[in-house]
């Protein structure tokens, strides 16, 4: 497992006006320190590449977060909504970060989006959107219950940074990018994480949900983004992923009143399909098209 971490600072009132002031973030145990000698704050995931082009996303969505346009729940700064310039910001965003992504394509617009994305030399990616309320994870958390053996645990910014470390092998292993750890502890906007430790304090299945678009956003401030579910596979077929991804669905409803969730899922995953069916979510015509740049990532995906 990979890990690194950065100095925050806070936005200006415009595009690319940055004060000086760092952020008062709690520093983790153990954080390098920066050149200043100033502590380090949030930690990032992953690769060299996929750390580099999360810090960048972290930074960015600093400068941008004033505007509506924009969305960012703990990867990358990507567009919210479709329009003549979308094209040309996805572009910009990812040659910047390394990613970036519309959350709101038709289903119909997705080839012609792809092919106008690898004429620039980016490699477009396609996730069916699932949406939908929330009101399946109160029934799911009252009928599902965990493992006896596991502890279901929310993070915050109490939570060690081994726990966190932890949860970071078990989702890359498959094959899930976590967030950055300001957003997994609930430090930096509206967002939540859970996970299950088993008794020897590994983390064995987790799940989060975060805004990502901004409060005043006509279509979809009132949405948040669910998802990051993984579990290790020595603990599959339990429906920890339901049960986490239940509570980290209500817990976002209940502490910040989001009523609609959206997430991500590659086309033929099944067992994704399945989650987000039991959740309610569905399908409604839309999907999210990410434009990756290999001169950044390389050949791979950001995230499952």
């Amino acid at each position: 497992m990979r890990h690194d971490s950065g100095i925050l600072f806070a936005a200006g009132r415009g595009p690319g006006l940055l004060t000086g002031r760092r952020k008062t973030l709690l520093a983790l145990p153990g954080c390098n320190r920066g050149e200043a000698g100033v502590p380090e704050t949030c930690i990032y995931f992953g690769s060299d590449a996929q750390r580099a082009i999360l810090r960048r996303g972290r930074a960015l969505r600093d400068i941008l977060a004033p505007w509506p346009r924009y969305s960012y729940y703990g990867r990358v700064v990507g567009i919210t909504s479709l329009d003549d310039e979308t094209l040309d910001d996805m572009v910009a965003l990812a040659r910047v970060q390394g990613n970036s992504s519309c959350t709101a394509v038709p289903d119909d617009a997705v080839p012609q989006m792809a092919r106008t994305l690898k004429e620039q030399g980016l490699t477009p990616l396609h996730y069916a959107k699932w949406e939908g309320d929330g009101d399946a994870a109160r029934r799911i958390i009252e009928t599902q219950a965990m493992p006896r053996d596991l502890r279901l645990v929310q993070v915050d910014a109490r939570t060690p940074g081994s726990v966190l470390e932890s949860l970071a092998d078990m989702a890359l292993d498959c094959g899930v990018l976590p967030m950055c750890s300001d957003v997994l502890r609930g430090l930096l906007q509206p967002s939540v994480c859970f996970v299950a430790l088993d008794g020897q304090g590994r983390v064995v299945s987790c799940a989060a949900s975060s805004a990502y678009a901004h409060r005043e956003h006509p279509l979809c401030g009132d949405q948040a983004w669910w998802g990051m579910l993984a579990t290790a596979p020595d603990r599959r077929g339990e429906k920890l992923a339901l049960i986490l991804g239940a509570w980290a669905m209500n817990e976002m409803a209940a502490k910040f009143g989001y009523g609609r969730f959206m997430t991500g899922v590659q086309p033929g995953n099944g067992a994704s399909e399945s989650v987000c069916a039991k959740m309610g979510l569905a399908r409604r015509g839309a999907s999210i098209v990410v434009s990756a740049d290999p001169v950044s990532l390389g050949p791979g995906n950001l995230t499952k």
